[in-house]
């Protein structure tokens, strides 16, 4: 098929396409496209070559990798159902086409920042390297989309049935938004015990991800920063009073992890903390864990 610059890819059944069907460029003016639709039809053929094998899609990925951020909706998740699906095959044709994933990380659409993160949940597993350029960006984005911990009122709505299906909607995003923001938090967990170095820059970040109404996202930040100050403890250190405080967290396993912080940190000045936690905390294990590292950081001193 000739390159139509007008309107590449018209008539064409993505589902059905093969790569010696269309050339790559008229493929790329659809992907280039100002018309959503016609973007749309792009990362269709696309997903449909990827589908195949990545060798049908690899020469594309660069032009497909931008779109993950596209302002449309269907746009975005297909472009990142082409990233995730390379992502999991060869993780390797991914280099240099992970900016996009991180920059859908922040979508104010639920759909595309849940998809995003579990593509690069997939990713670090693999190429840790590959995410660790974008930690920053990805610990930015847990907080930009922290949800209102107050529920929305539809108390005004007159039909029960309405209401109800307003409530369920809300509820339903409010738990992909949930499950979006955790995922990236286990992937920022991941870059820092694989590539800490990279991520020794985060450290504010993460002290600010502490007062998230997510117990998860601060379990996760507690666990981040330990994993960074084991590396370099320097770099951790003005966190320490942050995380102090977590040991009067209401979460067990957000005290658990906040102890084991302290400890990679070295932080002798929090023993007398730990030794009165070692003695009261509610949870047998806590008391464990906070009586030894207690004793560690007193022999150390």
């Amino acid at each position: 098929m000739t390159a139509n610059a007008s309107r590449p890819l018209d008539g064409i059944e993505p589902e059905s396409v093969t790569p010696e069907d269309i050339d790559d460029e008229e493929v790329r003016a659809a992907l280039a496209s100002d018309t959503p639709s016609v973007r749309q039809r792009g990362v269709e053929v696309c997903e449909s070559f990827a589908a195949t094998g990545v060798e049908a899609v690899r020469s594309l990925l660069d032009d497909v990798a931008p779109l993950a951020g596209d302002d449309n909706a269907a746009v975005a998740l297909r472009a990142i159902s082409v990233l995730d699906t390379v992502a999991r095959s060869d993780p390797d044709a991914l280099d240099g086409a992970t900016a996009g994933l991180a920059d859908a990380a922040d979508s104010e659409i639920v759909d595309v920042q849940l998809t995003a993160a579990t593509a690069l949940g997939v990713l670090v597993v693999k190429r840790p390297d590959l995410v660790a350029p974008f930690v920053g960006e990805l610990v930015a984005a847990i907080r930009a989309t922290e949800p209102d911990p107050t529920p929305g009122d539809f108390s005004a709505v007159e039909d029960p049935v309405t209401r109800r299906t307003l409530e369920e909607h809300e509820e339903s995003e409010r738990q992909r938004r949930t499950s979006g923001r955790r995922t990236l938090v286990n992937v920022v967990v991941a870059v820092c015990e694989e590539e800490p170095e990279s991520a020794l820059g985060t450290v504010e970040g993460l002290v600010g991800l502490l007062d998230d109404v997510d117990p998860s996202i601060v379990g996760g930040a507690v666990d981040a920063l330990g994993e960074l100050a084991v590396t370099d403890p320097a770099a951790v250190a003005p966190a320490r009073e942050e995380l102090r405080a977590r040991l009067d967290h209401p979460q067990t396993f957000v005290r658990a992890r906040t102890v084991r912080a302290l400890g990679r940190l070295g932080d002798e000045g929090a023993v007398p903390e730990l030794r009165t936690l070692a003695e009261t905390d509610d949870d047998e294990d806590v008391r464990e864990i906070a009586a030894e590292t207690a004793a560690f950081l007193a022999e150390e001193s």
